[in-house]
C-alpha cells in the first residue's frame, strides 16, 4: 500500500466538490479511523475539508474517537472496538481544539528523493508520517552526509519547530511515495490564542519528542527500559539559555545535571595560573554537571552556551532520588566523570594535548 492513499486523495481532489467525492471520502475516513488508522483518516478529512468547508462529521467523529476524554489525556475508546491507539500532539487535545488542529495540517505528497525538510534551514512546521518511508541524514564534520534513521508510517519528525525557529538540525527525504501531515507552526500559534491549552500541548510534545530521542542515543540512559526512561522524562525541566550564558561555573558547587537537546556549549578549564584552557564542545545528546553531582566537590570547570541551547535540568534532590538509584546509569556516569577528571589531570600537569571527543 505504498501510495494508495496518494492516489485516492488525488482522486478524491480531482472529483471536486461532489456528492461522490464526499461521501467516498467520508466513508474512507471513518474507515481508517474505527481501524486505528488516524492520521489516514486525518489526511481524508482534510481533504473533505477543502472541498466543503462546511463539513463537519469526520472533524466530529474522529474527535469521538480519538481526542482527550478523561483528566488523564488518554483517547476514547470506540463504542464496542478494542482500544484505539493514541495519536501524539492530537490526542493531548480536548474535543474542540482536537477538531480545530485537524483543520490546521496540510497532506503533502512527495516522490523519492524529494526533501521534507533540509538541514540548515529554519524550522517552520512539524510533520507526521502517514504513509510510506523517509530517510533521517546529516552532514558530518568531515562533509560526509551521514544516514541516521529511517521513519515509516506513524513518525513524528521536525517537532521543535512547534516552539521555535531555528535551524534544521538533519535533512529528511522521502525513498519512497510519501505522504505526510504538516503542522506550520504559525497555525499553531493562531490556536493557542483560542485555545491555550494547545501551546501546552504542543511545548509538551515537543518536551517528550526531544528528551525521548535524547535518551535513547544516550549512552549513559540508553540501558534504561522504555518505561524507565518515560519515567525520567517526566522529572527534567526544560530550560532555554542563550548564546554567552554561563550554565555551570568552575568552582561553584554543581546543584543539576545537565542534558544538551539542541545546541553548543564550550566546557572552559581555568588553571591555577589564571590561563584558560578549551575543552571540546558539547553537543547534542551530552551531559555534564555530573562530576559534581557525584563526588559532592566544585564544578571542575565552566561551561558557556556558544549559541541558543535547550536543555534539560535535573535538580540535585531529583537527581539523588531517581538517577543513583539505577545501578547502570550510576555506573555510567561515574565513567564518564572518572575519563574527564583524568583529562583535566593531565591538562593541568602539562601533558594532555588533543585527546579526540574527550569532554568536560
Amino acid at each position: 500500500m505504498s501510495d494508495a492513499l496518494h492516489q485516492e486523495l488525488e482522486r478524491l481532489q480531482s472529483l471536486g466538490r461532489t456528492p461522490e467525492a464526499l461521501a467516498t471520502g467520508e466513508a474512507l475516513a471513518a474507515d481508517w479511523a474505527r481501524r486505528g488508522q488516524p492520521l489516514r483518516a486525518i489526511a481524508v478529512c482534510r481533504v473533505l475539508l477543502q472541498l466543503d468547508p462546511g463539513h463537519v462529521r469526520t472533524p466530529q467523529l474522529l474527535a469521538d474517537l480519538y481526542a482527550r476524554s478523561d483528566a488523564s489525556g488518554a483517547a476514547a475508546p470506540a463504542a464496542g472496538s478494542e482500544a484505539l491507539p493514541r495519536v501524539p500532539l492530537f490526542s493531548q487535545l480536548a474535543r474542540e481544539p482536537f477538531m480545530e488542529l485537524v483543520g490546521a495540517v496540510e497532506p503533502r505528497s512527495f516522490q523519492p528523493g524529494q526533501s521534507l525538510i533540509t538541514e540548515g534551514e529554519l524550522g517552520r512546521s512539524t510533520f507526521a508520517l502517514v504513509e510510506g518511508r523517509v530517510d533521517v541524514m546529516r552532514q558530518m564534520e568531515g562533509g560526509e552526509r551521514r544516514t541516521l534513521a529511517s521513519l515509516g508510517e506513524g513518525e513524528f519528525f521536525g517537532e521543535i519547530a512547534l516552539v521555535s525557529e531555528s535551524p534544521r538540525l538533519a535533512t529528511v527525504v522521502a525513498t519512497q511515495p510519501t505522504v505526510a501531515l504538516e503542522l506550520p507552526r504559525t497555525r499553531v500559534e493562531r490556536l493557542a490564542l483560542k485555545h491555550p491549552a494547545v501551546a501546552e500541548t504542543a511545548h509538551s510534545f515537543y518536551r517528550e519528542r526531544l528528551l525521548a530521542n535524547v535518551l535513547r542515543s544516550n549512552p549513559v540512559f540508553s540501558a534504561l527500559a522504555p518505561a524507565q526512561r518515560q519515567a525520567l522524562s517526566r522529572i527534567f525541566e526544560l530550560r532555554t539559555v542563550e548564546a554567552g550564558q554561563v550554565i555551570i561555573e568552575q568552582g561553584q558547587r554543581g546543584e543539576a545535571l545537565y542534558l544538551l537537546l539542541t545546541g553548543q556549549c564550550s566546557p572552559v578549564l581555568r588553571q591555577p595560573d589564571g590561563r584558560q584552557k578549551a575543552f571540546s564542545s558539547l553537543r547534542e545528546g551530552d551531559v555534564f554537571g555530573e562530576i559534581s553531582l557525584l563526588l559532592g566537590r566544585p564544578a571542575s570547570a565552566t561551561v558557556r552556551a556558544d549559541t541558543q541551547c535547550h536543555l534539560l535540568r535535573l535538580g540535585q534532590e531529583a537527581f539523588e532520588q531517581h538517577v543513583l538509584s539505577q545501578p547502570g546509569v550510576r555506573a555510567a556516569l561515574m565513567r564518564l566523570g572518572t575519563e574527564r577528571l583524568l583529562h583535566i589531570s593531565k591538562l593541568l600537569s602539562g601533558r594532555a594535548a588533543h585527546e579526540g571527543d574527550q569532554r568536560v
